[in-house]
């Protein structure tokens, strides 16, 4: 039985993640592009440099919001810069070819603007709870946008069943991870779950602003100590750093790659797996990765949207240093184990590289939980009372447990069954509400980065 349910879910998950729908995608991102007028192309330095200038990190306390825009990022950031800027890399190039890096370039270039789209409804129709803190999200712009209650719940509900299982998931790398440096540890799996949990116990319980401070200090940390790690790896292979460059092009359009006798073969699973784990790692357009740009203190949902572009540009530099350690060893990719092949990699070059890259595997998936454990209460809270969605914080930390003693390993497919739905439903309400946003974005550039009365769209509004 419950492999038919396997198979059934694998199917669905072939359509939701499929050709058609990262057309689909792509289409989505190419009008929001034309409509806010080229924005991420025409500021990108811009905006890059403005996003870490401290011109837009406004810490006044007297300004709407509950985090800086940089924590607010860093807490974004700390949902998707993990596992996936490892294994999903991993996974693209095994199933895709090396050509899937160029396509999981184009995908977080459409990603940008998405992701900047979205996070302009989110602080738009943000609102400001009973004990202060502000959220924003899907419920409030489907309710407040265009009208529709039960449509925004639904939404909720499936972004929650994705924190629990995603949590589930993260906290079972964590452990396994812990158990993989040292072996010995494994006969105490149980005492691991446990320490994880009051791990990520301590931070979740302290609110949105324990989060934000763990995260603006984590996230930078470990994402430097990757790349300084990846980077040792890529130098000791320096002779096959072009080579490996000139491989990604050149199978990214090439049907010799694919070995199977069909033309076209090649450059279809590149496209496919690059665009697909694109979008899955830079988080952009499903919602759950979003919402935590909600608390920003800023004025105007521009000023917070520009961070959208920044991340998704930090994380596909982490995803390159992946993919570029993985070419230029000239390791095997077809067959491999993708939750394992990186460790592999590193470890074959020194044991200590094997540990460090497992020491960042346990900060990526460390930091992805906690970013979980904000999404899903602050989902909650906006469809229901601030001390009900707290009952969340209690659930989720059993799950984390779960999670760590090994439990319910195959629900990685049905958090990328509920994940496309919540993704593809989120897309379909932005489209609808695009003319805000293209007024939203376009004012706000014409007058060159001054707000011009979109103030009122940060609602101050109480539940």
């Amino acid at each position: 039985m419950l492999d038919q349910f396997l198979v059934f879910v694998d199917k669905v998950n072939g359509v939701i993640w499929g050709p058609a729908a990262l057309v689909f995608l792509g289409l989505v991102g190419i009008y929001l592009t034309v409509g806010t007028k080229f924005v991420h192309i025409k500021n990108f330095f811009k905006i890059i440099k403005q996003s870490f200038s401290g011109l837009n990190d406004d810490k006044d306390e007297k300004q709407d919001g509950d985090l800086t825009s940089l924590q607010s990022m860093f807490v974004s950031l700390s949902s998707v810069i993990g596992m996936g800027s490892v294994v999903g890399v991993a996974s693209a190039l095994i199933s895709g070819g090396p050509g899937a890096l160029l396509w999981m370039w184009i995908a977080a270039f459409i990603g940008m603007v998405i992701k900047y789209s979205e996070i302009i409804l989110i602080v738009m129709f943000r609102e400001q709870k009973s004990d202060g803190t502000y959220v924003g999200g899907p419920a409030l712009y489907v309710r407040k946008g265009l009208g529709l209650k039960y449509l925004g719940e639904v939404i909720v509900v499936l972004m929650v069943l994705v924190c629990l299982a995603s949590a589930m998931i993260q906290s079972n790398v964590t452990v396994s991870n812990m158990t993989n440096i040292a072996p010995h540890l494994s006969n105490y799996l149980y005492i691991l779950a446990a320490v994880n949990v009051v791990i990520v116990g301590i931070v979740i319980v302290g609110g949105v602003k324990r989060i934000g401070s763990v995260a603006e200090k984590l996230i930078p940390f470990m994402s430097l100590f990757y790349i300084i790690v990846a980077t040792i790896v890529i130098i000791i292979h320096y002779k096959d750093i072009i080579p490996a460059v000139q491989l990604v092009f050149s199978s990214a359009f090439s049907p010799a790659e694919a070995g199977a006798g069909f033309a076209g073969y090649g450059i279809m699973k590149a496209m496919q797996y690059g665009i697909a784990r694109g979008f899955f790692v830079s988080g952009a357009g499903q919602a759950v990765f979003t919402v935590s740009h909600a608390p920003a203190r800023v004025k105007n949902p521009v000023e917070q949207a520009v961070f959208g572009v920044t991340e998704v540009f930090l994380v596909t530099v982490v995803c390159t240093f992946t993919a570029l350690a993985l070419l230029t060893s000239g390791v095997e990719l077809e067959g491999q184990d993708a939750g394992i092949i990186v460790a592999q990699v590193f470890g074959d070059i020194s044991p200590i590289l094997g540990i460090a890259v497992g020491i960042a595997t346990i900060l990526f998936a460390y930091s992805t939980v906690i970013g979980l454990g904000y999404v899903g209460e602050s989902q909650l809270s906006t469809i229901t009372s601030t001390k009900k969605a707290r009952i969340y914080r209690y659930i989720f930390l059993v799950a984390v447990y779960i999670g760590g003693i090994g439990g319910l390993k195959a629900i990685w497919d049905l958090t990328d069954v509920f994940l496309g739905l919540v993704m593809f439903v989120n897309l379909i309400v932005m489209l609808l509400l695009s003319k805000k946003i293209f007024k939203a974005s376009n004012d706000y550039w014409g007058d060159e980065g001054q707000s011009s009365g979109l103030t009122a769209g940060c609602s101050k509004n109480k539940k």
